[in-house]
């Protein structure tokens, strides 16, 4: 990244990384529709988590149907282990926090070694953010009930946009072209070669889980359950080195400051001119548009349209009511904010790895 912008001005590369070149429109238009049909579904049906339900959408759609349906797939497969995972863990030690914790910790620390080591790394990595996601609902709500209908609704959440994106990107994407040599190419193995032999991938874990629970503790001691993003943030930003981390960190806090502040311009703005879904999906699409240009750039930048999106909806989207809660967007930012800085020093304070390595 360093031999690329060496030379350049941040002016251009904000013109390299935002300008227009094959694809990015067939790319907008594909997140548009499936983004609309998502957001008419979850306000005419009223099902929750549709901030997480968008976000989706932005990481479902790859650049080829294949690919597309493949991580669709995965998504819908790892989902349901996760939930089912969640349940059972939540109806052995609901009433025992310190098992609850422990039993959450070893799954999560399990995913992200196996999201580093496994060519189903997705996989892994929703069953972790979603065993996550519920810690963090334990202590919203002591409900059992409410806590099982929110493991459902999650499970809800997540594959409908899937099978929305996936139908989206079969009917837009263009017809791939045919099959080659690479086609016959030797698949990779499934485990790489040393993942039980190298300690850097145990580390790792190590190091994630340790992220985590250092924002869990930090959050639950200041009794501020609004920060509870710090611990999503502390798997998402996770990578192989320090400087990734540092990089998709970056990405994440510029991405959210973005939406964030487009949220709270409709807040103040647009939210009081608006009564209908229609004018819901005409404050929200100019948004995902940007979210959905910047999203399918290049790798150095694309993940700022995904947080852009996330502190939008996240602000704005979150309930079936128009939001006026200031606080909301305060305390998302702030939760960003911990858990990549909780990540970094941990990271670069325990066995730091290098790109070069």
């Amino acid at each position: 990244m360093k031999g690329e912008t060496q030379g350049q001005s941040l002016l251009d590369i904000l013109k390299e990384e935002l300008g227009d070149h094959p694809g990015r429109v067939n790319a907008v238009l594909r997140h548009l529709l499936a983004c609309t049909i998502v957001i008419l579904i979850a306000m005419s049906l009223q099902v929750p988590l549709l901030s997480i339900s968008l976000v989706l959408v932005f990481f479902v759609s790859q650049s080829s149907v294949a690919l597309t349906r493949m991580l669709g797939t995965l998504f819908v497969v790892s989902t349901t282990l996760a939930v089912g995972v969640a349940i059972l863990l939540l109806k052995f030690s609901f009433d025992y926090p310190l098992l609850r914790i422990t039993g959450a910790s070893l799954v999560f620390f399990a995913s992200v070694f196996f999201m580093r080591t496994c060519r189903l790394g997705p996989l892994f990595f929703v069953v972790a953010l979603i065993t996550i996601y519920i810690q963090s609902q334990v202590d919203l709500n002591n409900d059992p009930e409410a806590l099982t209908r929110a493991c459902l609704w999650a499970w809800v959440a997540i594959v409908y946009p899937t099978v929305v994106t996936v139908a989206v990107n079969t009917l837009l994407l263009p017809a791939p072209p045919p099959p080659g040599e690479a086609a016959s190419a030797p698949k990779p193995p499934l485990l790489v070669a040393d993942a039980f032999e190298n300690p850097v991938y145990l580390q790792f874990a190590f190091k994630t889980l340790l992220a985590a629970l250092v924002c869990y503790l930090l959050y639950t001691a200041v009794d501020w359950p609004g920060i509870h993003t710090a611990m999503l943030t502390c798997l998402i930003t996770a990578m192989p080195s320090l400087e990734k981390t540092l990089h998709k960190g970056l990405l994440r806090v510029l991405g959210c400051l973005v939406g964030s502040a487009l949220a709270l311009m409709c807040m103040v703005w647009v939210i009081p001119q608006i009564d209908s879904i229609v004018g819901l999906l005409l404050m929200s699409l100019p948004v995902l548009a940007l979210a959905a240009w910047v999203s399918a750039g290049s790798p150095r930048s694309s993940y700022a349209g995904i947080q852009i999106v996330f502190g939008f909806a996240l602000a704005l989207l979150a309930d079936f009511a128009p939001m006026t809660e200031l606080s909301e967007i305060r305390d998302r930012l702030v939760g960003i904010l911990l858990g990549v800085t909780v990540t970094a020093l941990i990271h670069a304070g325990l066995w730091p790895e290098s790109a070069k390595d």
